[in-house]
Formats: C-alpha cells, structure tokens, sequence
C-alpha cells in the first residue's frame, strides 16, 4: 500500500503573502497588530475555501463531529457556532488559529516521525491486528523519546497522522489512546 505524506498545502503567491503576517501564538501584545492577524487569517481560510485548496482528511477533522475525541458527537466547528459565531466570525477567532495551521502544514509531529509512521502503514506486515500493534507500540516509543512538541498535544497530533494515513477510526483512536496513555 502506498500513503502519500502529509504535506504542506500548495499557496498562491497572495496567499504566501497572507501567511506571513500571521502569528499563529498570538503572541503580539498590540491590539491592532492581532487584529490584523486574524484578519489575515480569515482571508487566508476563505482563500482555500474558494478554490479547495484544503485535504478532505483536513476539513473533516474540523467538520466531523466522529472525528472530535470528547466532543459528544459534535464537531469543532460546532464549538465555535454554538456560541453565536458565524462562519466569518470563527475564522476571525484566536481559537481557529491551530485548525488553520493544521490545514496548512499537516500534523505538528517532526518529519521523521511521521515518516516511521507511515512506513509500518505502508508496509502493512501482518494482521491488522499485528499492524495496530506495531503502530502503537512505535507511538508510544516517540511520546517516551521526548518529542519538541507540548506532550498534552501529542495524542491528537499522532490521531491526525492516523487520519491522514487514511486508517480507519478505530484505529486512528487506538493510536490516540497510545500516545495518552505512554509515560
């Protein structure tokens, strides 16, 4: 079986533009200069939306309520819609930021561990069962090696890969609760 890398998605040069303006930590204490960012955030999104430029595994994550670990059947677009956002609205908000970086470079896990990811994927040795096992026995290895990415984001980083690898639910929240529960 051949699995394609999740990858950074292809911008326009006006959306390059866009991008660099963007502080995706919000971490600019000038009110004008947040504004502008989420601004340009908003713009951003409404720009991949237009041409779909964003992977569907991408749009569910953010669409499905399946897909939203915890979320009581309902999607992480919903969270923001329940409170009275709209579609513009939430795409202005701080809180969308992570979902709009996801859709631009993929999961925030480094190369190569998404590449030894998707190599057992790909090599598919053995039952599924045997598969699953050998995923999460490698996830939580990689949790225990000390990732440069904040442990607590970890399961949902290792759960997007699985996503992206076009492995079923169950076993994308196998892998999820691989990554909790390695310590």
């Amino acid at each position: 079986m051949s699995i394609s890398q999740p990858a950074k998605i292809q911008l326009t040069p006006e959306e390059d533009e866009l991008l660099k303006t963007i502080d995706f930590d919000l971490s600019q204490s000038d009110r004008e200069a947040r504004a502008a960012c989420l601004e340009a955030a908003a713009a951003l999104t409404e720009s991949f939306l237009r041409r779909g430029a964003i992977p569907e595994i991408r749009r569910r994550y953010l669409t499905d309520g399946e897909l939203n670990i915890g979320g009581h059947g309902k999607s992480r677009i919903q969270g923001f819609t329940t409170h009275g956002l709209g579609h513009s609205e939430t795409f202005r908000h701080g809180n969308f930021l992570k979902y709009l970086r996801y859709f631009i470079y993929g999961p925030d896990l480094p190369a190569a561990t998404i590449e030894g990811f998707t190599k057992i994927v790909e090599d598919d040795a053995g039952t599924s069962g045997e598969v699953l096992d050998q995923l999460c026995r490698f996830t939580r290895a990689e949790v225990r090696r000390g990732l440069p990415v904040e442990r607590h984001k970890l399961p949902e980083e290792f759960f997007k890969v699985a996503l992206e690898c076009e492995l079923d639910l169950h076993i994308a929240k196998c892998v999820r609760e691989s990554a909790q529960r390695a310590g």
